[in-house]
């Protein structure tokens, strides 16, 4: 992400935005020198007041994430119906950013939010207490992918773009992973009203093991695409369709990809008046 494009985010997201942006730019600019004491420097914890008045606690290497939620306003999608949202799923929750920001336009909503990564997990725990929605936000320590198993993620230094490894060999953290038939299954709702997917690529190994049956009841459904050629935000659009739902693509300001799938309401029957 270019430092300017980075800076007009973080001053979008963040009534204190100078914190994060400052000290990224001298980090960026000390990582020559000093490696580190970059890294030292990237696991510092912010706390972040959001233009909405949330307050919400970061390290430095885990901004872009929030930032691009609050900063970008990228669910303010004019598709989704947030006052109808009482069942959702975040899956790739990292520090909480969807996670608070949908409680915040879905007052009524129950949440379930999967985040495998431990230290990111921490905070994303931290901030749902913060912000007293542990009656309504349920944190489970998993990676969606194809299904159950182990794999490592490889993590990163901008720690929303850590990635779930194809080989063990190559991450540095083993978590457990979760398909999204069983990930459904697990938030225990009656029906599930929004599904977001923002998992850093392995949006596309989860879509493929799954049945489009399997969404035949969510209203919603909102993927961050990565482009992983030769899959792009166009298999996951086609597979939304399948699901009976209707497609938009939005185009991130970093050049990413939201693939959002909506189904009309259902129409109220037609009121028969009964002759006398």
């Amino acid at each position: 992400m270019r430092r300017s494009a980075r800076l007009n985010l973080l001053r979008s997201a963040f009534s204190n935005w100078w914190v994060a942006g400052y000290l990224g730019s001298f980090a960026y600019r000390l990582g020559a020198v000093s490696p580190s004491l970059t890294r030292r420097l990237m696991n510092i914890r912010l706390r972040l007041r959001t233009r909405d008045g949330q307050v919400l606690v970061a390290r430095l290497r885990d901004v872009n994430g929030p930032a691009e939620v609050f900063g970008a306003a990228e669910y303010a999608h004019e598709a989704i119906a947030w006052s109808d949202m009482s069942f959702i799923l975040d899956a790739g929750a990292h520090v909480g950013g969807f996670t608070l920001w949908a409680a915040g336009r879905s007052p009524g909503s129950h949440i379930v939010s999967l985040e495998p990564n431990p230290e990111v997990r921490e905070l994303l725990e931290l901030n749902v207490r913060r912000q007293n929605l542990s009656g309504r936000v349920v944190i489970l320590p998993f990676a969606l992918a194809a299904g159950h198993g182990r794999r490592a993620i490889c993590r990163t230094e901008d720690s929303a773009a850590s990635t779930l490894a194809a080989d063990a060999a190559a991450g540095d953290v083993i978590v457990d992973t979760i398909g999204l038939a069983d990930a459904i299954k697990a938030t225990g709702f009656p029906r599930l009203d929004l599904l977001k997917i923002d998992i850093e690529g392995a949006e596309y190994e989860t879509l493929a093991a799954s049945s489009p049956d399997l969404l035949a009841g969510v209203a919603c459904c909102i993927v961050e695409c990565h482009p992983r050629p030769p899959e792009s935000s166009a298999s996951v659009g086609a597979f939304l369709r399948r699901c009976g739902l209707a497609v938009t693509t939005v185009s991130k300001p970093m050049g990413l990809e939201l693939v959002v799938g909506t189904r009309a309401p259902v129409p109220a029957a037609p009121v028969t008046k009964l002759g006398r």
